[in-house]
């Protein structure tokens, strides 16, 4: 194997066309604490504290489900699962990241937020360890989501400790804890169903009952309440920042949002469909997350500016698009 193919194969194993999206978290962090005051070169220290800690957070996660994946053959050519990469070196990988993010912490923004981030790393990390192990990890990936939005906010004020900041910054740190969940429980739980039930791994799809039988996917009521009362809840934060006076959304934000939820509820038929169709759900859970990530962009233009407001639905997608043809050559990866 050509150095070209061995760099591709250590990408893969990051995932890192995703990178851009845990930048985003801290992002909106930041921006609900200090508004338009945000500047780039914070924004460019976030992104790299960011990109240490997804690829700690992916190869940790891939590490331990080695064997899940190797029940099924759709991922075998996962870096891991093929052989391409020693296990060994995902561990040293993981040590790796979080020691460079652990240290950007401290010397960006202080002792506060570094124990702040540790202890979402040790949240998040219990994901990774016992997520297909045991039944609702799932929780402890989306509470990770939630502290690392906190940790955005702490990046801006660096003196300040959590219950200090801004109650907008809790507003989108609940939206980041509805979509995680929606992400790892709905639309992973769902596009892995097929080699998951194969496994036996224990993920809330199987914890609700749901099953595969000639293709076609059996849902139960339980799961239906679970998956809509999620977005329900995504929904509602939406409308607390006006509530309680902390926003005020313009014709044209209210407008944008509505579309956009519109848009929310059209894949998300497609993200839960009759027929398993592993590809179509990754597809549309793209569309569907990156919708959600455009509405938390917008309910911030409030106080930070369309600028920053397109940048958190843009800079997304086009990372996304181009490391992924850079690493796999088509428009989506292949596992």
């Amino acid at each position: 194997m050509g150095a070209a193919d061995r760099l591709r194969e250590y990408l893969k194993l990051m995932r890192f066309q995703a990178t851009g999206a845990v930048w985003i978290v801290l992002v909106v962090g930041s921006l609900a604490q200090a508004g338009s005051s945000v500047t780039w070169l914070h924004a460019l220290k976030l992104f790299f504290v960011a990109m240490f800690t997804y690829i700690l957070a992916i190869v940790m996660n891939e590490y331990y489900d080695i064997e899940f994946d190797r029940a099924s053959a759709s991922l075998s050519t996962k870096p891991l699962v093929s052989g391409s990469i020693h296990p060994r070196r995902a561990i040293q990988i993981c040590w790796i990241s979080v020691v460079l993010s652990s240290l950007l912490v401290y010397l960006f923004w202080g002792p506060y937020p570094l124990l702040w981030f540790l202890l979402s790393v040790a949240v998040g990390a219990q994901y990774n360890i016992h997520g297909k192990k045991h039944y609702w990890m799932d929780v402890f990936v989306a509470i990770w989501a939630a502290m690392y939005c906190i940790l955005g906010g702490m990046t801006v004020s660096p003196g300040a400790r959590p219950w200090e900041l801004n109650p907008l910054v809790y507003v989108m740190a609940s939206m980041w804890f509805f979509r995680l969940v929606v992400g790892n429980s709905v639309e992973g739980g769902l596009k892995d169903l097929e080699h998951d039930l194969a496994a036996g791994a224990k993920t809330l799809p199987r914890w609700f009952g749901v099953s595969l039988e000639d293709g076609r996917i059996r849902y139960t009521a339980g799961w239906w309440l679970f998956e809509l009362g999620l977005e329900a809840g995504f929904v509602l934060s939406i409308l607390v920042p006006i509530y309680y006076g902390i926003l005020t959304y313009s014709h044209v934000q209210m407008t944008a949002i509505a579309v956009l939820l519109l848009g929310m509820a059209v894949t998300l038929r497609h993200i839960s469909p009759r027929r398993f169709d592993r590809e179509d759900i990754k597809k549309h859970t793209f569309l569907h997350e990156a919708m959600g990530f455009g509405i938390m962009g917008i309910m911030l233009a409030d106080v930070s500016g369309w600028m920053w407001a397109l940048m958190i639905l843009v800079v997304p997608l086009l990372w996304f698009a181009v490391w992924v043809r850079v690493i796999y050559g088509t428009r989506l990866p292949s596992t």
